[in-house]
């Protein structure tokens, strides 16, 4: 390599100290609110500024419907004082083309108040998200915003259609032969890469509330939804209280209460707690409902590391066709791996019109999976979580008040499963795996694989009424368990059946 002059070599850094410095130039502070020399807005702000720009909002409440298609910082006074409220979504960063990918950092701001009705795709029938929105499109080459949000809180807002799909004939996308409206993520919508540091994502919803049924028959994410080629990352948050829900005639399938990550998700030092995927139908297909608190879909991987999955739900009661529920922490049909984390006193509940006969089945109180991809647990506990499925007179069917593996691969290591409880009531049906269940599901060929590595599985129940048997208070396996330094004690009617 050819060495430098020591005048060379003054001349090269002094030509970086000057680009450096013509480029701090460049770079602006405007500010937004009633100061003299600030906008009134802050889409008047983004509309002014470079790439690079700062934008300072001081304390007030601003209209949302912002878009911001350049890179740059929107800072406000704090979460507390600085508000952007309403449109729908209140904020969107880039383009669905992925035409414009900024690198845009939000930072102590809240965003409340946004609701959707409609989008590009579907119109009334689609609703887009009601908080921020990343759009970009779904393919693995594509580029969509960089985004960080910290410090911030994302609240009250709301994906949730005006009107339905009528079938199609021949059936074709997106319905088939059924009635249906798609509400999209409630609180924030990603198909690029967004982090959140120190923010909480509270009370958003996609779909049904109590008092303001949707039309809605699909409701997913109703904190978070992450796009497939989408990577999501939460640091020190909470996620809580957010709600995925249809009701009515053609209510169907809700998923993802906190989270429906269909990309990559990182969760770290995070509390996803009460949250819930809830359906209230008449619709003679049945209701099927995953993941209140965190939905980790096929293709997706998720690594959850030192955080707590408590108090979540998955409600389904259907007078005119089946229930189905499953995983009330976390439905991981992906890749799973969560290490040093509680999944506690989450709760899933099927029901149908007693009398009917119509099925009712509930799966994976605390962790549900049945997907392709492995889910490994390692130095956890998942305790007090429980299952219940309830068809007077009919086929009820419970599996796994902590534990449900269905024709996939279920790790557990220096984990313990305590206290989880799994309760059926019919007349004929499955009450297995009071701690863990680990079967070959009807239809499936592929043989589950569970093992447990320095473990114990203990205090678990299993319980039915009718005509139902129950078996397997610690663990009902239809396969062989891999059991290595493991323990499996106090577990009632008894410990482990098929082991």
């Amino acid at each position: 390599m050819k060495r430098l002059g020591f005048s060379a070599a003054l001349a090269a850094l002094g030509c970086i100290a000057a680009a450096v410095a013509a480029q701090s130039a460049f770079a602006a502070t405007l500010c937004v609110g009633k100061k003299p020399g600030c906008y009134a807005t802050i889409q008047a702000a983004v509309n002014a500024a470079r790439n690079g720009d700062t934008i300072d909002v001081l304390p007030g409440t601003y209209a949302g419907g912002i878009t911001i298609d350049k890179s740059l910082q929107l800072v406000g006074a704090s979460a507390a004082v600085t508000v952007i409220s309403g449109g729908g979504p209140v904020v969107t960063i880039g383009d669905l083309t992925g035409g414009t990918a900024p690198a845009v950092s939000i930072s102590r701001v809240t965003i409340t108040g946004g609701l959707t009705n409609g989008s590009e795709f579907g119109g009334t029938a689609i609703a887009g998200p009601g908080g921020v929105f990343i759009p970009g499109p779904d393919t693995g080459n594509a580029t969509a915003a960089t985004v960080s949000i910290s410090d911030s809180v994302i609240t009250g807002n709301r994906s949730s259609p005006l009107t339905l799909i009528e079938p199609t004939t021949p059936p074709g996308p997106p319905c088939g032969r059924r009635v249906c409206g798609f509400a999209g993520a409630g609180g924030i919508e990603n198909a690029g890469v967004l982090t959140l540091t120190n923010t909480l994502v509270t009370d958003n919803v996609s779909g049904s509330t109590p008092t303001d049924p949707s039309v809605a028959t699909d409701a997913a994410g109703g904190g978070v939804s992450n796009h497939p080629h989408a990577t999501l990352t939460l640091r020190h948050c909470v996620v809580s209280g957010n709600r995925a829900a249809v009701s009515g005639a053609f209510a169907q399938f809700a998923s993802g209460g906190a989270i429906d990550a269909f990309g990559r998700l990182t969760v770290e030092d995070s509390q996803i707690t009460g949250n819930s995927a809830e359906i209230d139908s008449s619709y003679p297909g049945g209701g099927t409902a995953a993941g209140g608190g965190i939905d980790v879909e096929q293709g997706a991987t998720a690594m959850i590391t030192r955080s707590i999955v408590s108090r979540n739900s998955v409600d389904v009661s259907d007078t005119a066709g089946g229930a189905t529920v499953a995983g009330g922490g976390l439905d991981a049909d992906g890749t799973l791996l969560m290490t040093r984390s509680l999944v506690d006193h989450n709760r899933i509940s099927s029901s149908v019109a007693p009398g009917s006969g119509l099925p009712a089945v509930a799966l994976g109180g605390a962790i549900e999976n049945d997907g392709l991809g492995p889910a490994t647990v390692r130095d956890s506990s998942i305790s007090g979580n429980s299952a219940s499925a309830t068809s007077v007179g009919g086929f009820a069917a419970i599996g796994g008040g902590g534990v449900a593996n269905l024709s996939s691969q279920v790790a557990l290591e220096q984990t313990l499963v305590v206290a989880n409880t799994a309760t059926a009531a019919g007349a004929v049906g499955f009450a297995g795996g009071g701690g863990i269940v680990n079967v070959v599901p009807p239809g499936a060929t592929t043989p589950p694989q569970l093992s447990l590595a320095d473990s114990a599985v203990t205090a678990n129940q299993v319980s039915a009424s009718g005509g139902i048997t129950p078996a397997g208070g610690g663990i009902f396996t239809d396969t062989r368990v891999t059991l290595e330094r493991t323990v499996i004690v106090g577990n009632q009617p008894d410990q482990c059946v098929g082991c």
